[in-house]
């Protein structure tokens, strides 16, 4: 039995060696050529400052009494915002730093009542103008304000201004509007002028 147990122990002791010389082998063989995956150089990171103008629910309301011959008329002007991030500018591309503004566009509903009847309602946009705008001051310009001036040989007389926010870049327009006969809501305007502010 002794015998036996010897040589179990040899055995074990043997085979014990040869395991730890496989491993070694196989832990020491490194290949000749390592392959190296291209890599492409990342994009130059560029930081981007992004102004998200708040949506506005307040409608701003003008009432006027306006005399048409010898009848009074009731002129309401309502401006409001249409909150659609319409408007989307991003300053030049090759700076460090963006700067991305998301703003709305506003529209101003005229609406001439005389009692309970309805005479005339329009609404003005600064795309009524963009005939006479540049390209891109119309891409991002929002229409101001509206003030009614006079009344004269059946139109309603207007000023409009219209500008780029956050900018000094504004443009003042005189419009009018027919309030009866076969031109009923037909607009014109004129007098289109740089304003600055």
């Amino acid at each position: 039995m002794k015998r036996l147990l010897i040589l179990i122990l040899t055995f074990s002791i043997l085979s014990s060696c040869d395991r730890k010389k496989s491993e070694k082998t196989q832990s020491e063989f490194k290949p000749k050529t390592e392959l190296k995956a291209e890599t492409k150089p990342e994009p130059k990171k560029l930081d981007t400052t992004v102004v998200y103008w708040q949506t506005d629910f307040d409608t701003i309301r003008k009432n006027q009494e306006v005399k048409i011959g010898n009848e009074i008329h009731q002129l309401e002007l309502k401006t409001y915002s249409l909150n659609d991030s319409s408007i989307v500018r991003i300053n030049d591309l090759n700076k460090p730093i963006i700067y991305k503004d998301i703003y709305h566009d506003n529209v101003t509903e005229i609406i001439l009542k005389k009692g309970n009847d309805v005479i005339l309602n329009s609404q003005i946009k600064k795309s009524t103008f963009k005939d006479s705008l540049d390209g891109d001051f119309l891409k991002y310009s929002v229409l101001r304000s509206v003030e009614y001036d006079f009344i004269r040989s059946n139109r309603l007389y207007f000023k409009a201004d219209i500008d780029v926010p956050d900018t000094d870049w504004a443009i003042g327009s005189d419009f009018a509007i027919f309030y009866q006969t076969k031109k009923k809501g037909q607009i014109d305007f004129w007098n289109i002028k740089d304003i600055g502010l």
